[in-house]
């Protein structure tokens, strides 16, 4: 550990050998650092057991960590291919150190696909569709609720001042007006746990089969096709002209039906929650995360840039 050149999020201030202890694990060697996780800072050591990942969330709390670790653990203990917390010898999941929290987790082989494929959407949709499954019945009153129209009502309001910010947020305000009966169908629908962030990056893949579903830290609770428009999302952010492609498209539902059959409304619905997933993310990145990107103007934004283009396709 010499530095934020190795460590891009700063070091861990912590004591390897002695915090492994804690899990009932030897360190054998040093941490090396892993790239990947905005909100995290992540390494990987060696032990007697076997590789481990540490993991430390710089931006969330004990309490959302708690219930984000507790579902994980589930979904692993179910055969869900993602790591669960390996806890401490009193059968604590996570620590907390210097203020953060932080929990360790089993090594899983595999890399991040270079590209996404017709293969590896229908797995993303299958496994999506396993969690939402999975965790049916599941309730933690930890796991936040995102309120989308009204992260929509603050952009039509904001006074963000960027080029074009004018148009975007007259464009905010229209897509309120314009779906309102629809946006409240949609909190009738099936919801539960979503994990929010399954893009390809997310991924670990073997052989073409994927070995693991990472960062389950945007975990809130609502609508289970808000989950799968999201996947949608990230497959148009990922083109040049952040056009959705229609192939990739079609093999995330494939695989999401065939393990749980989507609903009549959902599926009439799924256009618009594919919207709404574009232009909530867009108002989050020009309000909040313009400055630190860099953004001078709100077109910069390739969220916002995704909302147009397929609402503009149609």
């Amino acid at each position: 550990m010499t530095g934020d050149h190795i460590w891009p999020k700063g070091t861990f201030g912590l004591a390897f050998p002695q915090f492994l202890e804690r899990h009932g694990l030897e360190a054998r060697g040093d941490v090396e650092p892993l790239l990947g996780g905005e909100d995290n800072r992540i390494g990987r050591i060696a032990t007697d057991r076997g590789d481990v990942v540490i993991r430390e969330y710089l931006n969330s709390g004990l309490d959302k960590v708690r219930a984000e670790l507790d579902l994980v653990g589930h979904l692993a203990r179910d055969g869900f291919p993602t790591p669960g917390p390996v806890p401490s010898l009193i059968g604590e999941p996570v620590a907390v150190v210097g203020g953060n929290p932080i929990a360790v987790f089993p090594f899983v082989p595999g890399d991040v696909p270079a590209a996404m494929t017709p293969d590896l959407a229908r797995q993303c949709g299958t496994l999506l569709a396993r969690m939402h499954a999975g965790t049916e019945d599941w309730t933690d009153e930890r796991i936040p609720v995102i309120d989308r129209r009204g992260i929509l009502e603050q952009a039509a309001d904001s006074d963000v001042d960027l080029a074009g910010a004018d148009r975007w947020r007259t464009e905010t305000r229209a897509f309120l007006d314009r779906h309102a009966e629809d946006l409240a169908l949609l909190d009738g629908l099936p919801s539960g746990p979503i994990h929010h962030d399954l893009h390809r990056q997310n991924l670990l893949v073997e052989d073409g089969d994927v070995t693991a579903v990472l960062d389950f830290d945007e975990l809130n609770r609502g609508p289970l096709l808000i989950d799968l428009a999201r996947c949608l999302h990230y497959l148009a952010l990922e083109q040049p002209d952040r056009r959705l492609p229609a192939a990739l498209a079609q093999a995330v539902i494939a695989g999401y039906e065939h393990v749980r059959p989507l609903r009549i409304t959902e599926l009439e619905l799924l256009p618009l929650a594919f919207d709404l997933a574009g232009i909530v993310d867009a108002a989050g990145c020009i309000m909040w995360a313009a400055p630190r990107l860099g953004l001078t103007g709100v077109d910069d934004c390739h969220s916002w840039q995704a909302y147009l283009a397929n609402r503009e396709a149609r």
